[in-house]
């Protein structure tokens, strides 16, 4: 099976435009993007790795092509098409998910849920439940992607994977605690980048972890250090609706 990995992402994001391209205070002060890339390449078991930016964003692109970054373009509005066309085009029977919002994103964890995939009983999609926000990715079958629901809401367009989250009658899915976690869930930090205070408290992290750190070692800073971590504790995460 083809395992395909794809980083959504865009330059125009409604909280933070052009956060992708931000610095992070490491060797070489590499992008949020660059990061997330060169993370996510280090995942085993994966044939195709590609952002995936909305056809328009000219400035995504050519940033991409300069870094020699694999790159496939899709509608801007509809996400969900554009992994259904870069699944199609890179011939790919499971996807890792993945967005440009998390610079702290764990190989381990993903090559974990892709694992997770594979081996359970026909699983159609898989992630883990308890980590921090910016953590984990999720993986799902292609056919899963493609499937037609009755009730196709608009948000469905935008957040990819949400019509097989919305229909366990019909879909395998599994959300699982990872083993290694035993934190409670309002311990846990914030470690997605939607504002400029995320971004604050995540270059905190990386001044003291370096470029390259697991989950645990995240935890125990936090255990350790919590105060660098307080800085986005008020930062209000999107939500969408829940259809029953």
């Amino acid at each position: 099976m083809r395992v395909g990995i794809f980083i959504q992402a865009r330059s125009g994001s409604s909280r933070y435009p052009g956060k992708i391209f931000e610095g992070l205070p490491v060797e070489g002060a590499p992008s949020i993007l660059e990061h997330i890339y060169r993370r996510l390449s280090k995942v085993r078991g994966y044939d195709v790795i590609s952002v995936l930016a909305p056809e328009s964003d000219e400035r995504l692109i050519q940033f991409c092509k300069k870094k020699k970054f694999s790159v496939f373009t899709g509608p801007e509005e509809d996400v969900r098409q554009r992994y259904r066309n870069a699944a199609e085009y890179y011939n790919t029977d499971l996807v890792i998910r993945a967005t440009g919002d998390n610079p702290c994103v764990d190989p381990g964890i993903a090559e974990e849920t892709l694992s997770m995939l594979k081996t359970k009983d026909r699983l159609d999609l898989f992630s883990f439940y308890n980590l921090p926000l910016g953590i984990a990715v999720e993986a799902f079958r292609k056919d899963a992607l493609f499937a037609d629901v009755s009730n196709d809401y608009p948000e469905y367009r935008e957040h990819v994977s949400l019509h097989i989250k919305q229909n366990p009658g019909r879909f395998r899915i599994l959300h699982a605690d990872h083993p290694s976690m035993d934190f409670p869930c309002e311990a846990l930090p914030r470690l997605t980048v939607d504002t400029a205070e995320d971004l604050q408290v995540v270059r905190k992290l990386f001044s003291v972890l370096g470029k390259d750190f697991t989950t645990s070692q995240i935890m125990r800073l936090a255990e350790k250090n919590p105060e660098i971590f307080t800085g986005n504790l008020h930062v209000k995460q999107k939500t969408f609706a829940i259809h029953t």
